[in-house]
């Protein structure tokens, strides 16, 4: 079996499989896949993934806020991470982690948000799911 531990159901175009979520899982199903993780992105898809990994037994969902999903400034609660967490069918933690690709100046903030989303993992121990890209910024 297959499993495809890195999708965005919430995200995709669906115009191949006529519109239709159901019609692109089932032509992963028929291809070997047998199990899904939909990862999320930030506070405002959080509910998506968790409403997929309900509706669809071979799915579960991750929480978290990806390095360019924060918003200036505002690194998430700990708080709101931790009751996230707590849904039975989220499994892992993130898309977290570090991409100054971007918005190098954005560093300090995403170090932040990256240790918070690691606290959490200490406390439930849950995996994290990271995304890395561009080096550190330079001084």
């Amino acid at each position: 079996m297959l499993v495809d531990s890195h999708c965005h159901l919430d995200r995709l175009d669906l115009a191949q499989h006529g519109g239709s979520l159901d019609a692109a899982l089932d032509a992963a199903r028929q291809r070997g896949v047998g199990h899904f993780l939909c990862i999320g992105v930030s506070a405002e898809n959080a509910a998506d993934v968790k409403a997929l990994a309900e509706r669809y037994a071979d799915v579960d969902c991750s929480v978290g806020i990806h390095p360019l999903d924060l918003k200036p400034g505002e690194a998430p609660a700990l708080d709101w991470l931790l009751d996230e967490l707590n849904h039975p069918r989220v499994v892992a933690i993130g898309e977290t982690g570090l991409d100054y690709h971007y918005e190098p100046e954005a560093a300090e903030l995403q170090q932040a948000s990256f240790r918070l989303h690691l606290q959490a993992a200490r406390q439930t121990g849950k995996p994290v799911i990271v995304h890395t890209r561009a080096p550190a910024p330079t001084p």
